[in-house]
C-alpha cells in the first residue's frame, strides 16, 4: 500500500490527494494515480466573520475576517473540548447546563440583502434522526431564522413564520456521520433564490424573496443551538464563515477546497469503503442509472462496447442480448472522490438479455409527500430503476402527477390497484389537506377534528395505461349505494384494496377495501371513539357499487394504516397500533373469507421497521407491502415521521418476519411517504417510461394550411399527430400523441392562426388547480382544474381561401329606346359565391350563385346611346374575392 502526503497550511492551502491501490478483494482493485494539488483558498472579499477553530484551549474564538466583527464565544466549553483543528459540541438536551455551543455577535447579518455561510464539521449518527439546528441567524423566537441541519436530507431554510413558512433548499440523500463536509448556505437577494451546497456542489436551490434583512431580530446567532427546544448538535466544528454577498458555485467550490487540507488523510477510508461497498451488478435495462454512495462521490466507467456510460458518469446504455440469449459477464470502474481522493474498484457487471413484453418486469409506486411549507399533499409516481425495487425513479422530475379539486383539495395515502376482470387501475386517496386545508376551530384542532368531523370521502382516479389519468371523483364510504348513511364514521383515511375472485355468492369479484376511520354511535360524534381499520366492497370505487363491512381491525385501542398481501393460502395483515405500544405489527390467516368478523388472526412480529426512528415504534407509520416477482423476497416500506418518508424491509419468509434492508445502493427520493406499489409487465414499464417527458425536441412543429369550410376534424387530421420528445434520465427520445387546441381558428375565414398543442405524456395529467381569481386556498370557489407540467408544441394554420371559378360576359340591348347592359355570370367553382356587377353606370348585387350555376343581370343606363366599354364581376366565397371583367360594344338605340 502506498500513500502520498503533502504538508500544507491548515486553512489556506488544499491538502495533496492521499490515493492508494487498493489490495486485492474478492473484487479486482485497480490503483489509481494520484491527483495533482492545486491551490485554493477561501475568498477574503465580503467576508464578515471567519472563526477557525484551531485552538487547545479558551471560550473566546477570534474572528480572523479583520471585518471589525467581534469574537464568538463558547458557552459551556472546557478545554477538553478542543481538538487543536476542532471545537467539539457534546450535544445534550436543550435544558443542558453543561452541553456546549457557540454563541455569535449579534446583529451579525443585520440588514443584508444577500449572505453566505459555509462550515467545515463532521456529525455524531444521533444527529441523523435528531431535530437541532447546525447554525442559526435570528432570536430566540421559533418565528423568524436562517439555519442548516443534517437531520435526515440536509437542508437549508429561511423563514419569517415559523416552520410552516420555511422556505427550504435541500440535498438528496442523507450524509455519513463521522465524515468531514463543507456545508454551505447562500441567499441572493438579487436573484431571489435560497441556495445549498455540501462539499462545494450545488445540491438544491428553491426560490425566495426572504433575505438576512428579513431578520430584524438577529440576537440568538449560534453555532449548535436551535430556537425550538430542540437537542445541541453533537459533532464537531473546524470553520465557519460568513459573508455579506452571495459567493457563486466556484467560491463556494473553493472553500470546500481550501477546508479539506485540514482533513485531507481521513477521505481516504471513505472513498475506500464507498468502492467496497458496492456488489455485484445486474443490468437489464437498456438505460440504466448506476448506483451512487451516500459517502462519496460515484463515477463510472465502461471499457466494454456493449455499455456506454454517458458524461454524467451515472448513466448507462446498454446492449442487451435479444430475448433468450445468455447473458453477458463483464466489468465496470467504479471511482469513488471525496473531496478530491479517489479510489476506483472493478465491479462485476451481468447484462441480462432483453425480457419479452409479456413477462413481469419493474414496478410502480404511488405515494404523496410531505411538506409543511409547500401544498404537497397531491399524487406523486415513481417507477422502478428497471426491474430492481430498491431503486427509484420519480416520474414527471419529481413533480405531481394528479390533484383534486374536489373536498378539501387534499390527498394524502394513495394506494394503486387494478381490476383484473377489467384491466382499470384505480388510484384511491385520503381527502384531507392538512397543510392550509380546514383544521377547525377551538379546543378541537387539527388531528382531533379530521379524525372526528372531517370528510368521510375518497378520491378516485382511473385509467387504463398507467400513463393517461381521469379527472378525480369521489364517493363517501359511510354512504351505502342508495346514498344512504350506514356508519357515523369521521374521516376516512389511508385506503386499501385487494381482490377477491368470488366474492359475491354468484361468483363475481369484488375489492375488499379496507381504511382507518373513527366510528361514533351519535349523529353528532360527540361520543368518545378511537382509531380503528373497517372495511366495505366495491368492483370500480363508485357509489353506486359500493357497500359498507364494518370493523376490519378493532383492538379496543388506535389501529390504523393496513396493508396487505397473501401468499398461498395465507393472508397477511400488517397494522399500525398507536394504543398499546406495538408499533406496525403483522398478522396471518388461513381464512378464506379473511375480512368477516370471527375471523382469527395470529401475530407474527411487532414494532416492525422501529430501528428506522431510532427504536421509536411510534416512529414509523403507512406501511406498503409487495412481493418481488424476479425471487421469493418480499419488500415493505415504512413511513418514518414526519418527513423522512419511506426507509425498507425485506424478507424472504413472511411468517419469520421483516429486518431492516441496509443496501448502500437502495435509492428513494427523501419525503416519499405513504402510498402503495404494483408489479409491471415489460409491456407497461417501456409505455410509462416512454411517456415520462421532460421536453419536446422541437417546440415548433411547422404549419398546415386548410382550405376554408374545412370542418373541425378535417382541420385535427391536417395537424401533425405526434411530437417527438426527450425523455427523463437520459433515455432518448420517443414519440407522442398531441392533442391540439384549434379553438382560435376560424375556419370560415381566411388567414394564419396560430395553435397549441398538448403532448400525451406522464405531466399532461391536470396536477394542479386553481379557484377564482387564481386562490388556492381550500375552499375557493370556482375550482378549475390544469396541468402545470405539460409538454407543449405550437404549429400554424393558415385558412386558404377557396379556389375560385367565376366567368362573365357582357352585351346589350334597346329597351324603349334605352341601352341595357346585360351581364351573365357563371360560377364554375364547388362553392357557393356572392357576387356583386359594376359598370360605368352602377354597381348592383348579384346575389348567390350555386356551384355549377350562372345568373344574369341587366344594368338600365338611361341612355339612348353609350360607348363601349366593360363590366366588371366581383365573386366572393368565405372572405375570400376574385374578380373578372366583360367588354361589350357600343350601341344606339332609335329614338
Amino acid at each position: 500500500m502506498m500513500k502520498s502526503h503533502a504538508v500544507l497550511s491548515r486553512f489556506r492551502a488544499v491538502a495533496a490527494l492521499a490515493l492508494v491501490s487498493v489490495a486485492a478483494s474478492a473484487l479486482t482493485v485497480s490503483p489509481v494515480a494520484p491527483a495533482a494539488a492545486a491551490d485554493a483558498a477561501a475568498p477574503r472579499s465580503g467576508l464578515v466573520a471567519e472563526y477557525l477553530f484551531s485552538q487547545t484551549s479558551g471560550a473566546s474564538v477570534a474572528n480572523t475576517a479583520g471585518s471589525g466583527v467581534g469574537a464568538a464565544t463558547v458557552v459551556n466549553g472546557t478545554d477538553a473540548h478542543w481538538t487543536g483543528s476542532s471545537l467539539a459540541f457534546t450535544g445534550g438536551a436543550k435544558t443542558s447546563t453543561t452541553a456546549d455551543w457557540v454563541r455569535l455577535p449579534d446583529g451579525i447579518l443585520a440588514g443584508e440583502n444577500s449572505a453566505t455561510i459555509t462550515v467545515e464539521t463532521k456529525f455524531d449518527a444521533s444527529m441523523l434522526s435528531t431535530w437541532h439546528f447546525l447554525w442559526n441567524i435570528g432570536s430566540d423566537s421559533t418565528s423568524s431564522y436562517w439555519f442548516a441541519s443534517l437531520k435526515d436530507v440536509p437542508r437549508t431554510a429561511i423563514t419569517t413564520s415559523g416552520n410552516g413558512g420555511e422556505k427550504n433548499a435541500r440535498g438528496t440523500a442523507a450524509l455519513t456521520a463521522g465524515r468531514w463536509y463543507s456545508v454551505t448556505s447562500v441567499i441572493d437577494g438579487n436573484a431571489g433564490t435560497i441556495s445549498f451546497y455540501v462539499d462545494g456542489q450545488l445540491l438544491g436551490s428553491t426560490a425566495t424573496t426572504l433575505t438576512p434583512a428579513s431578520l430584524t431580530a438577529q440576537t440568538a446567532n449560534a453555532i449548535g443551538r436551535s430556537p425550538y427546544p430542540d437537542p445541541f448538535f453533537q459533532g464537531e466544528v473546524s470553520a465557519f464563515r460568513v459573508y455579506d454577498r452571495a459567493l457563486t458555485a466556484a467560491e463556494v467550490a473553493d472553500v470546500s477546497t481550501a477546508d479539506a487540507a485540514l482533513h485531507s488523510s481521513g477521505f481516504q477510508q471513505y472513498a475506500q469503503s464507498a468502492v467496497d461497498a458496492l456488489n455485484a451488478l445486474t443490468l437489464d435495462d437498456a438505460t440504466t442509472t448506476l448506483p451512487a454512495s451516500s459517502t462519496a462521490a460515484l463515477s463510472w466507467s465502461s471499457q466494454n462496447p456493449d455499455i456506454t456510460v454517458a458524461a454524467d458518469g451515472r448513466t448507462a446504455s446498454v446492449r442487451q442480448p435479444a430475448a433468450g440469449s445468455a447473458a453477458i459477464q463483464t466489468t465496470l470502474t467504479a471511482t469513488a472522490t471525496v473531496r478530491g481522493v479517489t479510489v476506483s474498484r472493478e465491479v462485476p457487471v451481468t447484462i441480462e438479455p432483453a425480457p419479452a413484453q409479456t413477462d413481469d418486469y419493474g414496478y410502480l409506486m404511488v405515494h404523496f409527500i410531505e411538506d409543511s411549507a409547500g401544498y404537497a399533499e397531491k399524487i406523486y409516481l415513481d417507477i422502478s430503476r428497471g426491474d430492481d425495487p430498491e431503486q427509484w425513479d420519480p416520474l414527471n422530475g419529481g413533480k405531481p402527477i394528479l390533484a383534486s379539486h374536489l373536498g378539501t383539495t387534499g390527498v394524502r395515502d394513495p394506494f394503486l390497484t387494478r381490476n383484473p376482470e377489467t384491466g382499470t387501475y384505480y388510484i384511491i386517496a385520503t381527502d384531507l389537506r392538512v397543510f392550509g386545508g380546514d383544521n377547525g376551530s377551538g379546543s378541537c384542532t387539527s388531528w382531533c377534528y379530521w379524525t372526528k368531523s372531517a370528510s368521510t370521502r375518497l378520491i378516485v382516479w382511473e385509467s387504463d395505461d398507467l400513463v393517461t389519468w381521469s379527472a378525480p371523483r369521489s364517493f363517501d364510504t359511510a354512504l351505502n349505494s342508495a346514498a344512504a348513511k350506514v356508519a357515523e364514521l369521521g374521516m376516512a383515511w389511508a385506503p386499501e384494496a385487494l381482490w377477491v375472485d368470488d366474492y359475491y355468492p354468484d361468483g363475481r369479484g369484488a375489492f375488499v377495501m379496507y381504511f382507518s376511520a373513527n366510528v361514533f354511535q351519535t349523529a353528532d360524534h360527540s361520543d368518545s371513539s378511537y382509531n380503528r381499520v373497517v372495511w366495505g366492497a366495491t368492483t370500480d370505487f363508485t357509489q353506486a357499487t359500493y357497500s359498507y363491512g364494518g370493523d376490519f381491525v378493532n383492538t379496543g385501542a388506535n389501529t390504523i394504516d393496513t396493508t396487505m398481501i397473501q401468499d398461498g393460502g395465507t393472508t397477511y395483515r400488517i397494522t399500525k397500533d398507536n394504543g398499546t405500544g406495538n408499533g406496525i405489527y403483522m398478522e396471518s390467516t388461513t381464512a378464506a373469507r379473511w375480512w368477516e368478523s370471527g375471523t382469527a388472526w395470529t401475530t407474527l412480529q411487532t414494532k416492525i421497521g422501529a430501528a428506522w426512528a431510532g427504536g421509536n415504534a411510534g416512529g414509523v407509520e403507512g406501511p406498503a407491502v409487495f412481493k418481488s416477482h424476479s425471487d421469493e423476497k418480499w419488500h415493505l416500506y415504512v413511513d418514518v415521521i414526519p418527513s423522512t418518508g419511506y426507509r425498507p424491509m425485506v424478507t424472504t419468509d413472511l411468517d419469520a418476519g421483516w429486518s431492516q434492508l441496509n443496501s448502500p445502493t437502495f435509492f428513494m427520493t427523501p419525503s416519499t411517504k405513504h402510498g402503495g406499489v404494483i408489479s409491471l409487465t415489460k409491456a407497461d414499464y417501456d409505455r410509462v417510461r416512454a411517456a415520462d417527458a421532460a421536453a419536446a425536441v422541437t417546440n415548433d412543429l411547422g404549419a398546415v394550411e386548410i382550405a376554408a369550410g374545412s370542418s373541425s376534424d378535417q382541420l385535427a387530421a391536417a395537424l401533425p399527430q405526434n411530437a417527438d420528445v426527450v425523455l427523463a434520465y437520459a433515455r432518448g427520445t420517443a414519440t407522442r400523441p398531441v392533442t391540439w387546441n384549434t379553438a382560435s381558428v376560424d375556419l370560415a375565414t381566411a388567414g394564419t392562426y396560430p395553435v397549441t398543442g398538448t403532448v400525451q405524456t406522464i405531466g399532461a395529467n391536470l396536477n394542479t388547480w386553481t379557484g377564482a381569481g387564481g386562490s388556492t386556498a381550500w375552499n375557493a370557489p370556482d375550482r378549475t382544474l390544469a396541468s402545470s407540467t405539460a409538454v407543449t408544441v405550437t404549429a400554424q394554420v393558415t385558412v386558404t381561401a377557396p379556389a375560385l371559378s367565376v366567368t362573365a360576359t357582357a352585351g346589350t340591348r334597346c329597351v324603349a329606346g334605352k341601352v341595357v347592359i346585360v351581364t351573365e355570370v357563371v360560377n364554375k367553382g364547388g362553392q357557393a359565391v356572392t357576387a356583386s356587377v359594376t359598370t360605368a353606370y352602377g354597381t348592383q348585387d348579384a346575389g348567390s350563385i350555386a356551384p355549377g350555376k350562372k345568373i344574369s343581370r341587366t344594368t338600365t343606363t338611361r341612355l339612348g346611346s353609350i360607348p363601349a366599354g366593360q363590366v366588371s364581376v366581383s365573386a366572393t366565397v368565405q372572405g375570400a374575392t376574385t374578380t373578372v371583367t366583360a367588354d361589350y360594344a357600343a350601341r344606339t338605340c332609335a329614338g
